[in-house]
């Protein structure tokens, strides 16, 4: 796990030195570490071993200057690899694969968005408008960069584990979410960012996000259903 380590630091130290961070979020398995800094190292956050690293690109993208950062990731050792079906990108490294994503809006398609200022396409996926909408932006070793609110992004992981194929991958996203979000319960500020941003969800959100709450963690489903009653 160093190896990816290594490589994921020098990709935020590049992409900082750049000012792409500025205008991007950082989402996905790798937020657990930023978070685990941010909250002073509490052994109740665990960083699982991750080989794919998610970068969110705000729709309508906002991007105040333009870097190459295909350039910047092939200086680093990333093969860029496009689908032939749909033209998707991705950025693939023997020790990480690069994926950008972006907020899908309206009825959706099957091409990614191209973000001209940074010369790279993303996917559109729904959801991410729960995190583009609750963004932070915080320190990683001395590194500025933008991240979920911890509340949205234990929300966002249990919503989007119902819709994962693989069902390793969809265990992975609850117990990632159940150990931050029980963390977070024990935090007075943020279990009221954890109130404001789950009353504020559409109502069919909340249903499909409490049918996998109430399998996943009883400590979350009880807080959660107190708000409803």
């Amino acid at each position: 796990m160093e190896n990816e380590h290594d490589l994921f630091f020098s990709i935020l130290i590049s992409l900082g030195k750049a000012e792409v961070l500025r205008d991007v979020i950082l989402i996905g398995g790798w937020c657990p570490l930023v978070y685990k800094e941010y909250f002073g190292n509490p052994v109740e956050i665990s960083v699982q071993r991750t080989a794919d690293l998610d970068i969110l690109v705000p729709n309508p993208p906002r991007i105040h200057k333009e870097v190459d950062v295909s350039l910047i990731l092939k200086e680093l050792g990333f093969d860029r690899k496009v689908s032939p079906l749909d033209g998707y990108e991705k950025y693939v490294h023997p020790d990480l694969e690069v994926e950008f994503l972006t907020p899908e809006r309206g009825k959706g398609r099957e091409k990614p968005y191209v973000i001209d200022k940074l010369h790279i396409n993303a996917q559109g996926l729904r959801y991410l408008d729960l995190i583009q909408s609750h963004v932070m932006k915080t320190s990683f070793r001395g590194i500025s960069l933008n991240v979920p609110e911890p509340t949205a992004y234990v929300l966002h992981k249990f919503i989007i584990s119902g819709r994962r194929k693989k069902s390793f991958k969809k265990e992975k996203d609850i117990e990632t979410a159940r150990q931050i979000g029980e963390y977070l319960l024990e935090l007075e500020n943020q279990r009221k960012k954890m109130r404001k941003i789950y009353l504020g969800m559409p109502e069919k959100w909340k249903k499909n996000l409490m049918k996998i709450i109430k399998g996943a963690s009883g400590k979350i489903h009880t807080f959660f259903n107190s708000l409803e009653n």
